[in-house]
């Protein structure tokens, strides 16, 4: 039975898979989980504030984000808007309140050209766009402005939902529509299950910091599609790798944080994916 007054977690931008994810493992016995989305425009300070001046949470986790890159790249005005004031905005009025924030990044923070495996203490040189560069300043923004501050940076998340390249896969390889996939650039795909879990792992240890959290091994886009299909049960005739040289890159994010704190173990990429897969009855 839980003893003494529940913490309060505010989830900002709570209906995307990451949210919704993360909402879904949350303990709601020992904790008041508040959520907001569109109707809370992360990027108007005096509105975050009042906020959280209302709700008074204890922990903050941010999911928001403008993660298109052809949408950042049209619109990097509104890119640095979301990625990079949204993460000020919330990073401050959660330490005007004793709050802690948890802020979600990317691998893109590494170009994935110069080396292959990057961890934490790596100096950062993002990929050439706005998406990659506006996460950086939100990054910067979370670590200057609130101490308690833990930021997940993880590659490649994946989820069955409509509308993402996960199930795209699996639909071509049931239609058999053609689907061209990077076969030169390599990187640890994670489920969006696994992430969460290791997100509420990360609140529940009270450490801050940066942490990777990314599956163990690296694998290509094209070689990982073409795993999705056969653990469905589907041919893989559909794909058609490309090998674009500007497009090549590889990220191997290394979970040193995680590994030096015992914090959370992260599966092989393999092993997530047949669990998730099994997890949504997707399996052949």
């Amino acid at each position: 039975m839980h003893m003494g007054p529940r913490k309060v977690i505010w989830i900002a931008g709570a209906t995307g898979r990451i949210g919704q994810a993360v909402e879904r493992l949350l303990d709601h016995g020992d904790y008041v989980i508040i959520t907001t989305d569109t109707e809370l425009d992360v990027t108007d300070h005096e509105a975050v504030l009042q906020y959280v001046s209302i709700n008074r949470p204890n922990i903050v986790i941010n999911c928001a984000a403008m993660a298109d890159e052809a949408a950042c790249e049209a619109n990097p005005v509104e890119a640095y808007r979301v990625n990079a004031m949204g993460a000020r905005n919330l990073a401050a009025a959660a330490w005007s309140v004793g709050a802690s924030i948890v802020q979600l990044s990317t691998d893109d923070v590494f170009s994935g050209k110069e080396r292959g495996s990057y961890n934490e203490f790596d100096a950062v040189l993002p990929r050439d766009n706005a998406y990659a560069k506006s996460k950086i300043a939100g990054e910067n923004f979370v670590r200057e402005l609130n101490p308690k501050h833990v930021i997940v940076r993880s590659n490649w998340v994946y989820g069955a939902e409509p509308g993402y390249w996960f199930a795209e896969v699996l639909e071509c390889g049931r239609t058999g529509t053609p689907l061209a996939v990077p076969a030169n650039q390599l990187s640890s795909p994670t489920s969006v299950t696994t992430l969460a879990a290791c997100i509420v792992a990360l609140i529940e240890s009270e450490e801050y910091g940066l942490f990777h959290v990314a599956d163990e091994g690296v694998v290509s886009r094209y070689d990982f599609a073409c795993t999705v299909l056969k653990l469905a049960g589907l041919p893989a005739d559909c794909l058609r790798p490309e090998n674009d040289p500007e497009e090549a890159r590889t990220v191997n994010l290394v979970n040193l944080m995680l590994s030096m704190t015992g914090i959370y173990t992260m599966p092989t990429w393999q092993d997530d994916l047949h669990d998730y897969m099994a997890a949504h009855d997707l399996l052949a």
